[in-house]
């Protein structure tokens, strides 16, 4: 099974946009980049295991920067 992760420029951006998943009843956890990603980031992502597009969509409307999406192998 794969898991989308939401890829931001730093853990800064990471914890705000946890807090805004949060208000809006949207389950995400922080976790490290996988390597392979091939995007350079700070090494910490968004994992939303439901509604990854809606959580997506709020956190640009928010201002929060994307950088992108990746998926990750599920262990």
């Amino acid at each position: 099974m794969k898991k989308e992760l939401i890829l931001v420029p730093s853990v800064t951006y990471a914890m705000k946009a946890k807090s805004i998943l949060d208000q809006y009843t949207i389950r995400s956890y922080i976790q490290r980049t996988p390597k392979n990603t091939g995007i350079k980031s700070c090494g910490y992502c968004l994992f939303v295991p439901n509604e990854t597009d809606r959580a997506e969509q709020l956190l640009r409307k928010k201002g929060v920067r994307i950088l992108g999406r990746a998926e990750r192998e599920e262990i």
